[in-house]
């Protein structure tokens, strides 16, 4: 089984990085939701001056300190029903843009999850060769729902980024199911 599981995470960990290059690269779904900072020249500044610290900053924000005060609470639905609301994730210096060390680190963080996903096929109830890709694919599926969509629902991230993002996860795990289930047989019952 431990042959099954290793070599299942090699072609899995190569499957979902061809695969998900290929829904990056040659098909226009991938940056749903994406959109240019309008007026960053104007913008980039002011958040330089701002923000000092790395972090994900949320506005409006709300002082944790005083979250349970009902008056706090007030301003804080007053202010987020007023708007705007959102998320920045911030870098006060930047940071070096490498696309090989980033292809690097997503292959590596693929082919970790594809090792999970191997173990968790090792460990199922014995199915047929597509009931194996199925589950590969509902795999992802649940991560997209225990992620994505809590952070469609409390931090406003964009409704059609998440049903893409659904929809990227459940084919191009599915099509990497073939691969891995290929791979990892059923165990003896």
């Amino acid at each position: 089984m431990i042959k099954q599981v290793l070599l299942g995470t090699i072609v899995g960990a190569i499957a979902i990085f061809a695969v998900s290059s290929v829904w990056h690269l040659l098909l226009p779904w991938a940056e749903t939701g994406f959109h240019a900072l309008p007026h960053e020249e104007i913008l980039h500044p002011v958040l330089r001056m701002g923000i000092k610290d790395p972090g994900i900053y949320m506005f409006p924000g709300i002082d944790v300190t005083k979250q349970n005060d009902p008056v706090e609470q007030k301003r804080y639905q007053e202010k987020f029903q007023q708007g705007p609301t959102g998320l920045i994730i911030f870098q006060p210096g930047g940071k070096e843009f490498s696309f090989p060390k980033l292809l690097v680190n997503q292959f590596l963080f693929q082919l970790l999850a594809a090792f999970v996903v191997s173990v968790l096929l090792a460990m199922a109830t014995p199915a047929g060769y597509l009931q194996r890709v199925l589950f590969v694919g509902l795999v992802a599926v649940f991560g997209s729902l225990v992620i994505d969509w809590p952070y469609w629902n409390w931090y406003g991230f964009p409704g059609n980024y998440t049903f893409e993002h659904l929809c990227e996860m459940f084919l191009t795990w599915g099509a990497t199911g073939f691969a891995i289930a290929a791979a990892v047989k059923p165990r003896a019952a």
